[in-house]
């Protein structure tokens, strides 16, 4: 077993410039929204229900929710995909495995990101999620 982990640059490009099929704009969820729109409507609060996911992109929640805990909540909508698609989830694990096990996501500006969350996703599928609290939010930047 292998830890997989992401970083900004340099691993599986998992965004709209790279695999556009686990980009969060692209991953879409049984009420026909995609991942993008459930968190900055949703988790955020700018639009609940709604698809204008610009209105919180950039911008802290208006739900009073901790960087854990906006994390926790980005994971889960990953998770739910996940289990709908088990055969990109597949994949995904050759082609990370094929970059050292790393993802990367170019945009990502925090921990809250497609690459740290399918990491997170891999590696709990591998039985790897000890202290995976602590690790997944410490973020560098380029």
């Amino acid at each position: 077993m292998s830890q997989f982990t992401w970083k900004r640059y340099g691993g599986y490009e998992c965004s709209s410039q790279g695999d556009r099929r686990f980009s969060a704009f692209a991953a879409y969820l049984p009420d026909g929204r995609t991942i993008e729109h459930h968190y900055q409507c949703d988790v955020k609060g700018y639009d609940p229900g709604g698809t204008n996911w610009r209105l919180g992109k950039g911008k802290p929640p208006l739900r009073e929710l901790t960087p854990q805990q906006l994390l926790e909540e980005y994971a889960a909508l990953w998770r739910d995909w996940a289990a709908r698609n088990p055969e990109l989830m597949s994949e995904l694990r050759a082609r990370a495995s094929a970059h050292g096990g790393v993802l990367s996501d170019r945009f990502a500006t925090t921990p809250v990101n497609q690459a740290n969350a399918l990491t997170m996703l891999l590696n709990e599928q591998d039985g790897q999620d000890d202290n995976e609290d602590q690790r997944q939010l410490q973020f560098e930047k380029p």
